[in-house]
């Protein structure tokens, strides 16, 4: 489940919300989501630039 972008936002929305957690505490999450959004987002680049190819 560390590769599902959804655990780590709701372990980020907690610790903001429920434990007013700062920045200091939560940049494992960012990171994790920022990774995986990157990620998502080359393999999206990649399969439009094939169709464009096309």
């Amino acid at each position: 489940m560390q590769l599902s972008p959804s655990t780590h936002f709701v372990s980020l929305g907690a610790a903001i919300l429920f434990r007013d957690a700062g920045v200091n505490v939560v940049w494992p999450d960012l990171l994790a989501l920022a990774a995986i959004g990157l990620a998502f987002f080359v393999i999206a680049l990649a399969r439009f630039r094939r169709s464009l190819a096309s």
